[in-house]
């Protein structure tokens, strides 16, 4: 009788029915994935110059999986899906991924610094408290829902709209480059048939800001000439007097992998202002790259965070080792930095501190090239070191040291301790790669630039006194061709040669070499305009132009937006 009455109960009441409804209320939680792309595209829109989809793709993805984790985490705990539980997700989306902008001003009242830990229990506080206002309120959570959905809305359509401006006014700038005609342009220098003989290995390593011996010795008072022994003792022709092509890395790197001048992004109406674009799909897919490929060479890339190396399409393999620069400072604005600062230092963790994680990326770099050794097939191997390149993260003997530490050394000897490092780095690696029992690689040791003279920014490059523009264009040279077969070197030979130079003495190949000259362009905001300054920096230099108001002084200027100078950990 029991049973049959509650089964009779139960067939007929509605009950049940309406619990199953219960589990969702009919609302639709657009506005926590809205927050989560939004605090991606915010940061974009402020790098489009420097940035595109590809950078901030696995940003994207990273936090809109987030925002599903946290949405599903709360209905999990409230089982169901309503209005209530989309409100309180963005709650903590929102506080998680705007965590920067929501609450800087709230870590600059209590003094938190760039690690941002003691407005972290603040700011938990403030995120639960939103939490059981919206879970004690259901009529307001309810007009909070909607008023969310349109403000999340309007949060992504400002930066896309954004986007879509600066592609349609210059994204053809990209075009401007097209790796295929530039690779078709140099065939005709090279020999109709290819030897049958294995070709060397070649490893080719890129010291950023790596300056030349007369530098050091005229504005940091050292003397830096045991480096260049130790390569010539090892084989090396040390080009002491060389310079680079242009005073940025982008433009220097570019043209070096061009074998030729940048003049015709100067020459294209669409390349325009200070988009870097048309010089990173050079960085991206290169002649030399290319060409080795077509030879039958395995390309390894070593990038640094830095978007222009950051990683290769082109490259069989990318080991960068870390976050991309975009990341890097995508995070740095989320709940994840003072997060990561709060718990014990791991290899995780470190990944945000303020050194970009120099001290796990160089080191752990140089172990692996070092073991790459033999193989089937002929390697190309690309790094770029950002040594002694601020942040001024190392000691001389590579130990890493904190901020504190370093801020209390100071940037000129950061630098000095930094080259000091990176000698140790060349040592290191020339003396593995020519080690006994291996056949030895083709070796291309350089910078792209200079370190950056104390200077007024107001006046441009191509004005700029001479002894600053030597500062900014003095760099490291050295080549080892195994045959030690130099007569095409000189001792002012500038990169956009080299591989000119390589290409003719180990592939048979019939480049003219260029005249080597060094451009300068004004500044950030015109980076196509380019001056020809080689008789101001080649010109001898006086006893006025090495006074102490042309002392260098190191200035880390990185493409993208940085966050606050960081504070003490």
């Amino acid at each position: 009788m029991a049973v049959g009455s509650d089964a009779g109960a139960t067939a007929g009441d509605p009950r049940p029915h309406e619990r199953r409804r219960k589990v969702w209320d009919g609302s639709y939680p657009l506005h926590p994935f809205l927050l989560a792309a939004a605090a991606v595209f915010a940061l974009m829109a402020r790098n489009l110059n420097f940035t595109s989809f590809a950078d901030v793709a696995p940003s994207l993805l990273g936090s809109l999986a987030f925002a599903l984790a946290v949405y599903l985490a709360v209905a999990a705990m409230r089982r169901r899906f309503d209005a209530a539980g989309a409100v309180v997700a963005s709650i903590w989306v929102a506080g998680s991924l705007f965590y920067l902008g929501l609450f800087g001003r709230l870590n600059d009242m209590v003094a938190g610094g760039f690690p941002m830990v003691k407005s972290l229990p603040l700011a938990l506080a403030i995120l639960a408290l939103l939490t059981l206002v919206a879970l004690r309120l259901p009529g307001l959570t309810r007009l909070a829902h909607s008023i969310l959905n349109g403000v999340a809305l309007v949060l992504l359509a400002t930066p896309l709209w954004q986007v879509g401006v600066y592609e349609w006014r210059n994204g053809a700038a990209r075009a401007a480059y097209d790796a295929e005609q530039a690779l078709a342009e140099i065939r005709q220098y090279f020999p109709s048939e290819e030897s049958a003989a294995r070709p060397p290995d070649i490893y080719h390593f890129v010291f950023d800001r790596y300056t030349s011996e007369d530098i050091l010795e005229r504005h940091y008072d050292l003397d830096n000439r045991a480096i260049g022994r130790f390569l010539e003792e090892r084989g090396f022709y040390v080009a002491r007097r060389s310079n680079s092509n242009y005073q940025k890395t982008g433009h220097s790197v570019a043209s070096t992998f061009h074998m030729n001048y940048l003049d015709f992004l100067e020459d294209d109406a669409r390349v325009t202002g200070a988009n870097w674009h048309p010089i990173y799909e050079m960085l991206g897919d290169h002649r030399v790259g290319r060409a080795l490929k077509s030879r039958g060479y395995d390309f390894i890339q070593f990038g640094a965070w830095w978007v222009g190396t950051y990683n290769s399409p082109l490259a069989d393999e990318n080991r960068p080792h870390g976050f991309s620069e975009f990341a890097m400072l995508y995070l740095r604005r989320t709940i994840l930095r003072p997060i990561f600062h709060a718990l014990p230092d791991t290899a995780l963790t470190m990944r945000l501190d303020w050194d970009n994680a120099q001290c796990q990326r160089v080191a752990a770099q140089v172990e692996e090239i070092k073991a790459i050794g033999a193989r089937e097939r002929p390697v190309y191997v690309f790094a770029h070191f950002l040594v002694p390149h601020g942040p001024y993260a190392f000691a001389a003997d590579g130990r890493c040291l904190s901020q504190k530490e370093a801020a209390k050394r100071g940037d000129k000897q950061g630098f000095v301790d930094q080259v000091a490092y990176a000698n140790r780095i060349i040592e290191d690696i020339v003396t593995t790669l020519q080690a006994d029992g291996r056949e030895p690689p083709i070796i291309l040791l350089q910078a792209d630039e200079g370190p950056f003279p104390q200077r007024d920014s107001r006046v441009p490059w191509q004005d700029a006194p001479a002894e600053e523009l030597r500062i900014k264009t003095g760099i490291l040279n050295a080549y080892y061709f195994p045959g030690k077969e130099y007569r095409q070197l000189t001792d002012d030979i500038t990169p956009v040669n080299s591989y000119r130079v390589l290409f003719n003495t180990y592939f048979d190949a019939k480049f003219p070499l260029l005249a080597d000259r060094i451009y300068a362009f004004p500044n950030d905001g015109t980076i196509y305009e380019f001056h020809d300054v080689t008789d101001k920096v080649r010109e001898p230099a006086s006893i006025a132009d090495t006074m102490p108001g042309a002392r260098a002084g190191p200035v880390n200027q990185d493409t993208l937006i940085q966050p606050p100078p960081p504070a003490a950990r």
